[in-house]
């Protein structure tokens, strides 16, 4: 009974680390954009926080969002192991943790005049850090992208329709801000696109995991309630006269 107990509250802590994601990853590169000199939300992408004199606060902010998404991987797995998505879901997240760590690890170039001084425009030779930054950020929307069609099919095959069509949205969101924040960036006028794309990314994520904790947290209680009347002979039961 201990056992269970601790497992559960492990369980619930790890996807209380997805809830945190958009609200961590969102506010401090909001903040950081509205005090670093130079930076238009408008024109730059919140990775090019990255660069710069106080880049390491957004370093920062990257590996522990990749954390957390690690995190909630685990969560997810313990969740739903024996259910739908049980693999696929936990496994997808995950991916997108690992990915966005290694977006922290490796900054893009400076670009479009930031930092204060850089270059005006996006060079059209990236380094090796800045392709590798832009693979891991392509490939951690696709991952989410992926596992909010997993959650679709799983919410449906649940008759939970509101939240399969809130995947759903996400998913295609998030196709649609990427796809336009990458043609419009060149021209200077993507950052509000891929702030779009940041958003859908994290919110689904962290939205998700509000869900689940309170899906879990409102079936554990249901069954620990259910537990105690079986077992408490004083409980009144229904007689039929």
């Amino acid at each position: 009974m201990t056992k269970t107990s601790v497992d559960g509250s492990t369980t619930r802590l790890f996807l209380k680390a997805g809830v945190a994601i958009a609200p961590w990853f969102l506010v401090l590169s909001l903040l950081q954009a509205l005090i670093r000199p130079g930076f238009n939300l408008t024109k730059h992408e919140l990775s090019l926080l990255l660069v710069g004199p106080f880049g390491w606060v957004q370093t920062i902010n990257f590996l522990v969002s990749g954390l957390l998404g690690i995190a909630f991987a685990v969560g997810l797995r313990r969740l739903l192991h024996s259910g739908k998505a049980g693999i696929w879901g936990p496994a997808l997240v995950g991916a997108f943790g690992f990915l966005f760590l290694i977006a922290g690890i490796c900054h893009p170039d400076p670009q479009l005049g930031f930092p204060v001084g850089a270059p005006e425009g996006v060079p059209t030779l990236q380094s090796l850090p800045s392709n590798i930054h832009s693979i891991a950020f392509s490939a951690l929307a696709l991952a989410i992208v992926a596992a909010a069609c997993v959650f679709v099919c799983k919410f449906a095959a649940d008759q939970d329709r509101a939240w399969a069509i809130f995947s759903s949205v996400c998913a295609i969101a998030i196709i649609a801000f990427v796809g336009t924040g990458g043609a419009l960036m060149p021209s200077s006028n993507g950052g509000l696109a891929l702030l779009g794309a940041a958003i859908a990314i994290t919110g689904w994520v962290s939205v998700t995991a509000l869900h689940l904790l309170r899906e879990g947290h409102t079936s554990a209680t249901a069954r620990i309630q259910s537990l105690n009347e079986l077992r408490d002979p004083k409980t009144p039961r229904n007689i039929e006269r």
